[in-house]
């Protein structure tokens, strides 16, 4: 037995369809567990003036240290002793293996390339979802900020897509069903040994 879970990263922009494919593909194998780079980023409660000059530095996501993301990708990762099989574990993420400390845990790497329009449509609909479930205030103010930073972090995904995904694993078509793209990861992932 290996003495970590396997970790694959399903990597894309915002809107791409990453929360939705590591669901599914969650449920496809027993449950699971998911780490969500959301629940630990920063970006968001940076300025406009804060995130042009990371911009223009490079956008390099390893000037984010992100300890508390890493720690729990520590935690999660641990099997147990009594336990034969390696488990699966599903990292949500948009830098890939960019973020180096972060990156470290990945044995897979997918890219879901989903055209920018797309994906802003998409992350539209689920700041708009989040308003109808009453968690409006919060949300109006991140969908406020998100649309008047897109047209400085445009080129960051632009970069991205390129970036992370001559490095993946397997890349996917974010425009074809969730469900074919978690078939697809499956297979994939048979290959290494890890199984439903």
């Amino acid at each position: 037995m290996t003495d970590r879970a396997f970790v694959v990263a399903i990597a894309g922009i915002p809107g791409s369809g990453k929360t939705t494919v590591a669901q599914l593909l969650s449920k496809s194998f027993g449950g699971a567990r998911v780490v969500y780079y959301d629940q630990f980023q920063t970006i968001t409660k940076m300025s406009q003036e804060q995130i042009r000059a990371w911009f223009a530095r490079g956008a390099d996501p390893n000037e984010f240290a992100l300890t508390e993301l890493v720690d729990e990708l520590a935690r999660q990762t641990q099997t147990r002793a009594d336990d034969p099989s390696r488990p699966l574990l599903i990292f949500e993420t948009p830098f890939g293996r960019l973020h180096r400390a972060s990156g470290a845990f990945i044995d897979a790497l997918v890219w879901i390339d989903t055209p920018l329009d797309i994906a802003l449509a998409r992350a539209t609909l689920a700041f708009l979802a989040s308003v109808r479930r009453n968690e409006g205030d919060q949300f109006v103010r991140w969908q406020t900020q998100y649309m008047e930073n897109y047209p400085i972090i445009r080129p960051m995904y632009l970069a991205q897509r390129e970036q992370i995904a001559s490095s993946a694993d397997l890349a996917l078509d974010g425009c074809r069903p969730a469900e074919e793209s978690v078939k697809r990861i499956a297979e994939a992932l048979a290959q290494h040994g890890i199984a439903p």
